[in-house]
């Protein structure tokens, strides 16, 4: 089996998920999750949150929701490399006006730094137009917090992430 590597030149395809991509995209939510937060390895409070949230049922409800749009990013050869997850009507946890939350940007390891993140988050803003966006990130995931700055996102105030009844402290970014 010859290693994953993003397509050269941003040459992703974008295009709204179906029903056939929900395992690739819970695969694909593992790997990126596991990645981002469990920086000290796999801890068990992970699992039943991995087990509800990223199966291909869940991403075949997601998929099936009029409220819900799932953009992915697929490489020349076919293979996911990353997805937005839009949830619309979802008013953010601050007095901000958004409407549209942007629940998950997720992009495979190997394919960060190529501008599949700056495109998939293109693709989430022009999903519905005249509707601003909003988002939460972790405080621990520098990486993004950068990232969302340079894509135009402020702070706009902060919210709590549950998992396994502890809550997990994350910023409220806002888009205009």
């Amino acid at each position: 089996m010859s290693p994953v590597r993003p397509d050269a030149g941003g040459a992703a395809v974008l295009r709204r998920a179906g029903a056939d991509d929900a395992p690739r995209l819970a695969a694909l939510a593992h790997w990126v999750w596991l990645d981002s937060y469990a920086t000290a390895g796999v801890e068990s409070r992970f699992l039943p949150y991995l087990a509800a949230a990223f199966t291909p049922a869940a991403f075949e409800r997601l998929i099936a929701d009029p409220r819900q749009a799932l953009w992915l990013a697929e490489g020349e050869s076919g293979a996911l490399q990353g997805f937005a997850q839009l949830r619309r009507g979802v008013p953010a946890p601050t007095a901000e006006p958004p409407q549209v939350e942007l629940e998950r940007l997720y992009v495979a390891p190997p394919c960060t730094g190529h501008g599949l993140g700056a495109r998939l988050l293109a693709a989430a803003r022009g999903n519905w137009p005249g509707e601003a966006l909003w988002l939460s990130v972790w405080v621990g995931n520098e990486r993004a917090q950068r990232f969302y700055h340079r894509e135009g996102g402020r702070v706009v105030g902060e919210t709590d992430f549950m998992l396994d009844g502890q809550p997990i402290r994350n910023l409220v970014l806002a888009f205009p």
